[in-house]
């Protein structure tokens, strides 16, 4: 892991820029400024898919490895993925940290240039890494906060859960989460 982490830190490009992979229905995505603001008097029920992601992840030809990071609101997930990526020592935000009590990540955020790897058999894989919203913020809820974790572990070849310290009951009793929805799909998918 620490091999993969130094070479993704030197082939990452800081040419590129994070944008959502998806993000939540009460949230308006600005393009131009790259940056999701939220919508006055909507309630969040979902996440929106954000089709200029899905155009980048649909033109990479080698098989993808996702990294992905998840964990509490504040905990320095976007801070962590921002140094793997910056090469300089200034550390470029390149995805954006927040300062103030509010969530600054919505929805699940994307490195839009994949960065190649070449495996030790000669095979070159594309490595995305994904930046998660912050479980547990003061403003958010359950259901939300199920959504991006739930998709998060779907998506990734590898989870990375970022805790202060270490993880507690509670941090350990939300691993639970991506069963119950693949119980509930099952389900589903049994009934048709």
């Amino acid at each position: 892991l620490l091999q993969t982490a130094l070479y993704v830190k030197e082939m990452a490009t800081s040419c590129g820029k994070a944008i959502p992979l998806c993000f939540p229905d009460d949230c308006e995505f600005n393009k131009q400024a790259n940056y999701c603001k939220k919508k006055k008097d909507v309630t969040r029920d979902n996440l929106v898919i954000n089709k200029e992601a899905i155009a980048i992840l649909e033109g990479i030809t080698d098989p993808v490895c996702v990294i992905a990071i998840v964990g509490p609101c504040r905990t320095g997930k976007s801070y962590i993925l921002s140094q793997l990526i910056s090469s300089d020592q200034d550390s470029q935000q390149c995805f954006k940290l927040g300062h103030l009590q509010d969530p600054e990540t919505m929805g699940i955020w994307m490195w839009d240039t994949p960065i190649r790897y070449q495996l030790k058999d000669g095979r070159n894989i594309s490595i995305i890494l994904l930046d998660t919203e912050g479980i547990d913020a003061y403003n958010s809820q359950e259901r939300g906060d199920t959504q991006v974790f739930t998709l998060s572990v779907l998506l990734s070849s590898l989870l990375i859960y970022n805790s202060p310290g270490v993880p507690k009951r509670e941090d350990l009793n939300k691993m639970t989460y991506p069963k119950y929805f693949i119980k509930h799909l099952l389900t589903m998918n049994s009934n048709k």
